[in-house]
């Protein structure tokens, strides 16, 4: 989907995903099935290296702004905050990924099964590398 979910959920022609499985059909797709459906792909660009390289040179753009805001969330010298942000990435029919947003504050909304799988994942991902116990 071109716009964003909260606004394009509401077209006739949005297909929502029923199941959090990775072959279910809808407009959403996450980061593996992706990757999975370059690895089955034939005459096509392979997207992980390239939305790999967006994200690190999105955020090497972005680091002056985001080491001011950890600078101002951290009291004296301690490591006390993280920041998760959300990448919207439009792939086209050839696989080539196009950078169409970053969300500072991204949605942990879960309107449909395949949010609850991405975000859950998310959530306990980020738990275990900052080393705390859940």
């Amino acid at each position: 989907h071109l716009t964003n979910y909260a606004i394009n959920k509401r077209n006739p022609s949005f297909i929502f995903n029923k199941a959090e499985d990775e072959d279910n059909i809808g407009h959403k797709r996450s980061y593996t099935a992706i990757i999975q459906a370059q690895n089955n792909s034939e005459g096509y660009s392979r997207p992980q290296k390239q939305i790999e390289e967006i994200i690190v040179k999105t955020i090497l753009s972005a680091e002056e702004k985001l080491v001011s805001y950890y600078q101002q969330c951290r009291p004296l010298d301690e490591n006390v905050c993280f920041e998760i942000l959300g990448f919207d990435v439009m792939l086209d029919e050839r696989l080539k990924p196009y950078l169409i947003e970053v969300n500072h504050s991204p949605s942990f909304s879960t309107d449909a099964p395949i949010d609850m799988n991405v975000k859950k994942h998310l959530i306990l991902d980020t738990l275990n590398l900052l080393q705390l116990s859940y």
